[in-house]
């Protein structure tokens, strides 16, 4: 039973996952610029996503600003960072910001994105 259970919350992760990817949105940067930002707030279980897009060979840097109780999560990439670098593959990341602990409020951030 406990398997079944586990096989079952899996699955709803996943289905979760594709409804919320269509709701991602993407760091833009300005003409010329290296890097973007993007702002938000986040609740208990309520994280927001972004995307961007990257060449290979690229280094990016994802830093997260403005609260101690938020971290990112890049699938495939890093777990609960706050600021993390690393060398690109082409195509497009999925970043998932969202609340580290519990807390009955809402948490402002900021996340910075450079890209070189």
């Amino acid at each position: 039973m406990k398997h079944v259970l586990t096989v079952l919350a899996l699955c709803l992760c996943a289905a979760g996952g594709s409804a919320s990817a269509q709701s991602c949105s993407e760091i833009r940067f300005a003409s010329g610029a290296s890097s973007g930002e993007v702002s938000g707030r986040v609740t208990d279980n309520a994280p927001l996503c972004f995307v961007f897009g990257t060449g290979a060979g690229q280094s990016a840097r994802l830093q997260l600003l403005g609260s101690d109780n938020t971290c990112f999560t890049i699938p495939g990439v890093t777990d609960c960072q706050d600021d993390f670098s690393f060398r690109t593959s082409a195509g497009t990341y999925r970043v998932n910001v969202f609340q580290l602990f519990r807390a009955p409020a809402y948490e402002q951030f900021t996340l910075r994105l450079t890209i070189r």
